[in-house]
């Protein structure tokens, strides 16, 4: 049960918690996919844009210097002489000179560019290099660029090659990127070599993300240039990186395409140059574009997994709490149950009502009130069943059936025949009659007090038969409180236990005095006696015998008449007993009047 109790609040709060934060989240996710979206076009086109006007920019690199051996053939022809000539006169002189300030020009005008060559296929071997102006291919340290011219198809009139080059013999080669355009007359080449560090600084320029990859490759899939983001993908060892994207050659410009290579996912801008049959790729990774999303969902996680723990914390809290409150509350049910009830049991303490809620406090106290009701009910009924139970004792003690009283009656008539009327034992057998008939009226009723004075006075009659000279009986009253009601048979069980404690020998004497007043609408009673009186340890014992359990023996007059006062005056204390040894004894009670 308490388990099932745990799991229902668990479940009630962790809904009431969650459910909120899943919604909040729903609602920003919706809103952030949204906004990426749209922050994802508007990125694409502007890397398109940029892009396609940085890959004309490149591209178009060396177009005027081109353009001007191709349409004017009157300088190539000079070229072509100057190349084939070890000697020169002025004139071409002055020629060359004028084409090695225009290749200077053309490599610092541009900081991507690193160096210019110019060939036209001659005897001698030779081209034009800036920096060393004429220089024979046997000599120069760079020579695949020939090559590459070589093999390239006649009909092919501009390309570029990724390839390494070194400008000196003591140089280590490194990374360029060559553009070629073939020069119509005499077979010749416009060769520029683009800085490879440069082109992709140049490209990270137009980064839009910070893992963004951003790349050129050609027709064959091999990449040309990229930014240093590309390299993280490894695709530098890539000798086909088109067809591992799954790009078709020559296919149509795309944005926001989603493609995969090396088992992750990209949103890839693609735009193909069909003037150099290059591709220009700009990759971003879906994490990253998604990054702001995944931190939501993370953000919505973690909260929703902090209010299944608080969740939890809080419904086992509540559990031990509640289910404690149910046990002391079984507790004090069955303490009512069992009639050891008290508001000392768990639960109804200051204390732990301090730690309850009003709710709680309320149920508590509502139930605490119930079970006292209940438990105060009981003892009501308890205290009339020892009421009648202590009655009934009080009649059994008495010589009340009928037959003794009329066996008396007859006897007192024979004695009166033969000694006549006021002999003593007929007044003996008097007294003892009326006696008899005030004990046999029904105890329940209350009486006067002037009728249980009389009923003490015949009942002392008798003793004094019994005790000839040895007792006395002393009276102190005031004749207004004679009229009052109290219990019947009050003062014969405590004269009863004077005589009886204090005529111990045949030469022990007893005086009684009996003592009433009226004080603040309570009458008082003291019983006071001259006789052996008691040491500290009977009064302790006479004390405690007066609230001992039913049953003994001993002083059971003294006792009925406690619990009778107790009983039948609801707060009355009963009986209260002084003595000291060798001076007598005083018995003491009040009742309401």
């Amino acid at each position: 049960m308490k388990r099932k109790y745990f799991l229902h609040k668990f479940i009630r709060y962790f809904l009431l918690f969650s459910l909120p934060i899943l919604f909040m989240g729903i609602m920003l996710c919706v809103y952030c996919s949204v906004k990426i979206k749209d922050d994802i076009n508007l990125q694409a086109q502007s890397t398109f844009h940029t892009g396609t006007r940085l890959m004309e920019e490149i591209m178009q690199t060396g177009d005027d210097t081109a353009a001007m051996f191709n349409n004017n053939s009157t300088v190539s022809l000079s070229l072509y002489k100057i190349l084939n000539r070890s000697s020169l006169n002025y004139k071409e002189y002055v020629v060359r000179s004028v084409v090695f300030s225009i290749l200077e020009n053309a490599r610092s005008s541009n900081s991507l560019v690193e160096s210019v060559y110019i060939y036209l296929n001659n005897s001698q071997g030779n081209y034009f290099q800036t920096d060393k102006k004429t220089v024979a291919l046997s000599d120069s340290p760079d020579q695949e660029w020939l090559d590459i011219f070589n093999k390239t198809d006649s009909s092919t009139q501009k390309w570029v090659v990724r390839r390494k080059i070194k400008n000196y013999e003591f140089e280590n080669s490194h990374e360029c990127v060559s553009i070629f355009r073939r020069i119509k007359n005499y077979d010749g080449v416009l060769v520029i070599n683009l800085n490879a560090s440069a082109l992709s600084s140049l490209l990270s320029s137009i980064e839009n993300y910070a893992n963004e990859a951003v790349l050129v490759a050609d027709g064959d899939g091999q990449i040309l240039f990229s930014n240093p983001n590309a390299a993280l993908m490894d695709s530098g060892s890539c000798t086909d990186f088109i067809g591992q994207m799954d790009i078709k050659a020559g296919s149509a410009d795309s944005f926001l395409s989603t493609v995969r290579y090396e088992g992750r996912r990209y949103i890839m801008t693609k735009f193909y140059s069909s003037g150099y049959g290059l591709y220009f790729l700009s990759l971003v990774p879906v994490k990253d574009i998604y990054q702001l999303l995944y931190q939501i969902i993370f953000s919505v996680l973690l909260g929703i997994l902090m209010a299944a723990v608080f969740c939890l914390l809080f419904s086992f809290y509540l559990t031990n709490k509640n289910f404690r409150q149910i046990e002391d509350l079984i507790e004090i049910l069955s303490a009512a149950e069992a009639g050891t009830y008290t508001s000392s049991l768990p639960g109804f303490c200051y204390e732990n009502a301090r730690k309850l809620d009003e709710y709680n406090l309320i149920l508590n106290q509502v139930i605490h009130t119930y079970v006292r009701n209940n438990a105060l009910t009981m003892e009501l009924k308890e205290a009339e069943l020892r009421k009648t139970l202590l009655e009934l004792k009080s009649l059994q003690l008495q010589i009340n059936p009928h037959f003794f009283f009329n066996t008396l009656q007859s006897v007192d008539m024979e004695i009166m025949k033969k000694e006549g009327y006021g002999s003593p034992a007929s007044q003996l057998i008097e007294n003892l009659s009326g006696i008899l008939r005030y004990a046999l009226e029904d105890s329940s009723s209350p009486v006067t007090l002037r009728e249980e004075i009389q009923s003490c006075k015949d009942y002392f009659a008798i003793q004094q038969f019994h005790y000839p000279g040895r007792i006395a009986l002393l009276w102190d009253y005031d004749g207004e409180v004679l009229d009052f009601s109290v219990l019947r048979l009050l003062f014969q069980p405590l004269v009863e236990n004077s005589i009886h404690y204090s005529i111990l020998t045949p030469r022990d004497t007893c005086v009684i005095r009996i003592k009433i007043y009226l004080r603040k609408n309570r009458l008082y009673f003291h019983v006071l006696d001259t006789g052996a009186g008691m040491s500290k340890q009977k009064l302790s014992d006479l004390r405690q015998s007066l609230d001992s359990p039913e049953g003994q023996k001993r002083g059971i007059g003294v006792k009925n008449t406690h619990k009778r006062l107790i009983l039948s005056y609801p707060g009355n204390k009963g009986l209260t007993v002084i003595s000291r040894e060798g001076k007598g004894t005083c018995v003491s009670f009040s009742i309401p009047v």
